[in-house]
């Protein structure tokens, strides 16, 4: 028994021994340490797909298995590293391995529109978003910007205001838009109606709101809220505020009216409060059934903007505005004029003519306002044109070098609220270097109960003082023989024209390094800076 024992003893140890012999023989498990992938950003457009390639370090590992993720997958999907968008937005994919599920690595993707993909938008935009050229968008409704996104849109995108819906894109305070156009490749807003059956008002238009100062008191000290049941607040304490860029950027066919009471539509485009921190230039407001411009309050500047056959006023400046403006167009279809009265520039300081700072003193250079009479001789008799300038209400807007054209009146500084008619005479309400032709008559005063009377006898003395440089002109010696054409207007000025020269830059309000410095008046000389990104016939552009 104790032999047979020690016999089994010897088998046990010999076959442990072999068995530990065999396991340092193995080899020893490859493990993996590294994770890449191919990419680390990518894009897809909606309904494609990207195929990412993962590589393991070391390349032998014995597990090569890859778990995948998606941060969102309603924005974009996952499977054995092929990725597929979804809808548009951001979703991060993430490859793990299985070997040691430590290691991983992560891509980011963005998924943009397809090729002609339709985009309905509405409700509100909270966070960062991208508007893409190949795709086309459908604004429905009010478009709030707010909580402090950001919405860029890509040069050449078009975006349609769907009729009917009141539809119009306002960026709230802190919020910002990012809309840079080009030369060539215009931002295109205009209506979803199609070519031919297009009308000023079938949509509401762009509105900006911003920090900067307002003499607007609505909701507490120096804010305001939006008309026209937009109701967004603004205005603050910060003149450079920046509610972001507007560059080569048309819009067409905004203005809507949203009640039926008074000051209840939405202009072409719209300044709340909106800081000189802000960048504006090159924007063509068409066919609005209101203003084309306007700004309540606010330091912003801006540079070539074209107001093209809207209904009110051309460029609408209250509330305490203060900024600088040089290179305007403002061009007037005979056929159509506002219930309140059409003008090429209306001045405030605010509606009750009050002295509530900060006071509106705009500063325009180089405008060129083309009125109805410019396109017709013959205005219908129940036409609601008035003039080419109505300064009114305590406004102390000042302008040098400018042509005003073809408007039944010329320049009413109105005193019947408020004190301009004063601040004219003290040489702060400024009209220096101008030039007015082809009105049915030069000058007006207000009528009614006057606050300030200014009779014409006292406006025209103010007009054609010596030390102001300005004149009166032919129409002919302005635009040449014949008339304007809407919607393929010559607009350089003819051969020997008195707007070819004259300028002056040396008034102290125009050496801020904004102005540029030319020798002509008005919008042009010899350069046509509408060329390639403005369209004087939107109601017959295929979009």
């Amino acid at each position: 028994m104790k032999r047979s024992l020690n016999k089994s003893q010897r088998a046990l140890g010999f076959i442990s021994g072999l068995l530990l012999l065999i396991t340092s023989c193995a080899k020893d498990p490859v493990i993996v340490t590294d994770i890449t992938i191919d990419k680390t950003n990518a894009t897809v457009q909606v309904g494609a797909t990207v195929k990412l390639n993962v590589y393991l370090t070391p390349a032998d590992a014995d597990n090569q298995n890859i778990t995948w993720r998606t941060s969102n997958s309603e924005v974009a999907t996952v499977v054995d590293g092929v990725v597929t968008g979804v809808k548009t937005g951001a979703s991060v994919i993430t490859a793990i391995s299985q070997s040691d599920t430590t290691k991983q690595a992560t891509c980011n993707f963005i998924v943009t529109p397809s090729d002609g993909q339709v985009i309905t938008i509405s409700g509100d935009i909270t966070s960062d978003t991208k508007w893409y050229a190949n795709a086309k968008y459908m604004l429905s409704g009010f478009v709030y910007v707010k909580n402090n996104a950001i919405l860029t849109i890509e040069a050449g995108t078009l975006i349609k205001g769907v009729e009917n819906s009141k539809a119009a894109l306002i960026i709230e305070r802190g919020s910002k838009i990012i809309a840079i156009g080009t030369e060539t490749k215009p931002i295109v807003f205009t209506s979803s109606k199609p070519k031919g059956q297009r009308a000023a008002g079938d949509w509401g238009g762009i509105v900006l709101c911003g920090k900067a100062t307002t003499n607007k008191h609505d909701s507490g000290t120096g804010v305001g809220v939006a008309e026209g049941g937009i109701g967004s607040i603004y205005g603050g304490t910060d003149d450079n505020d920046n509610s972001g860029t507007l560059q080569y950027v048309r819009i067409e066919f905004p203005g809507i009216a949203l009640t039926a009471t008074a000051n209840s539509e939405i202009n072409g485009l719209t300044l709340y409060s909106v800081g000189k921190g802000t960048t504006i230039d090159h924007i063509q407001v068409s066919y609005s059934g209101d203003d084309s411009f306007e700004w309540f309050g606010g330091t912003v500047n801006s540079k070539y903007l074209v107001a093209l056959r809207g209904i009110d006023d051309e460029f609408d400046t209250d509330n305490g505005y203060r900024g600088n403006l040089q290179f305007l167009l403002g061009m007037r279809d005979p056929n159509f004029s506002d219930q309140s009265g059409s003008n090429g520039f209306e001045s405030d300081n605010d509606a009750d003519g009050s002295t509530l700072p900060p006071i509106t003193k705009p500063i325009f250079s180089n405008v060129t306002l083309y009125g109805p009479l410019a396109f017709t001789s013959t205005l219908s008799a129940n036409n609601l044109f008035k003039r080419s300038m109505h300064i009114r209400r305590s406004s102390q807007l000042s302008v040098y070098n400018s042509v005003f054209v073809g408007y039944p009146k010329g320049l009413l500084i109105d005193g019947a609220l408020g004190d301009s008619p004063t601040q004219a005479e003290n040489n702060n309400l400024q009209i220096e270097k101008c030039i007015m032709a082809g009105m049915t008559a030069n000058y007006e005063a207000a009528s009614g109960t006057v606050v300030t009377p200014y009779t014409v006898a006292q406006i025209e003395a103010y007009y054609t003082a010596a030390s102001r440089g300005n004149a009166i002109n032919t129409l002919n010696e302005i635009i040449g023989s014949g008339l304007l054409s809407l919607t393929n207007p010559v607009l350089i000025p003819p051969a020997g024209s008195p707007a070819l020269s004259g300028a002056s830059f040396t008034n102290s309000r125009l050496t801020d390094s904004f102005f540029t410095q030319v020798s002509y008046k008005g919008a042009f000389g010899s350069t046509n800076w509408t060329s390639g990104w403005c369209n004087f016939d939107p109601q017959n552009t295929d979009y």
